[in-house]
């Protein structure tokens, strides 16, 4: 169902993929090699902050306005809106936390906090989604992804490769297809589970 929601959250996710992609596009060697950085390496870039801070920015803006345009006529909808407005809280204070992130090792254990944030949350939410709001077979396939990219995180946090961008890629590609489903299989009227 097409909803004023549903488009919220669809663009959402699309502006942060397409810029994500933009980036690449213009500074491949910042992450696709053998000991790869994360996306905020393209925040502290002059080539490719604009466009990292364009996808970031509209990611975080979409899900605060899917937020307020969701009925909130039961307790699931209430809990959605709090998830999409945590998740563009979250999303805002990791873009913020990247520009400083090299100047000092309190800037920096700050950004890494907020990276951690967003792959706790976007794990947990994933799986709440998943369990909560009607999930389909395909969604399935988006929760097994989200969850990869959540153990490669483990792996990269605990130094045994170096698969950052990797995980972040694979998290949010998750995360963003089971909350774009979600919203739209509601309509934006979110009820109780049969």
């Amino acid at each position: 169902m097409r909803t004023r929601a549903g488009a919220y959250v669809a663009f959402s996710q699309l502006s942060l993929l397409s810029f994500v992609a933009l980036c690449i596009a213009l500074h491949p060697g910042l992450v696709l090699k053998w000991n790869e950085g994360g996306l905020s390496n393209y925040g502290i870039h002059v080539k490719t902050a604009v466009p990292y801070t364009l996808g970031f920015a509209l990611c975080s803006f979409f899900a605060f306005a899917t937020a307020r345009t969701l009925t909130a006529r039961s307790h699931l909808a209430k809990q959605m809106r709090l998830l999409l407005n945590v998740y563009g809280s979250l999303v805002l204070f990791s873009m913020l936390s990247t520009y400083g992130y090299t100047l000092n090792t309190p800037l920096k254990l700050l950004h890494v906090v907020s990276g951690i944030a967003i792959i706790l949350f976007g794990t947990g939410a994933s799986l709440w989604m998943f369990a909560r709001l009607r999930s389909s077979r395909s969604d399935s396939v988006w929760l097994a992804i989200q969850v990869v990219g959540f153990v490669l995180a483990l792996i990269d946090f605990f130094n045994v490769l170096h698969v950052l961008f990797l995980a972040q890629l694979l998290t949010g590609v998750g995360f963003g297809f089971l909350v774009v489903h979600a919203v739209r299989r509601s309509g934006g009227n979110f009820h109780a589970p049969r």
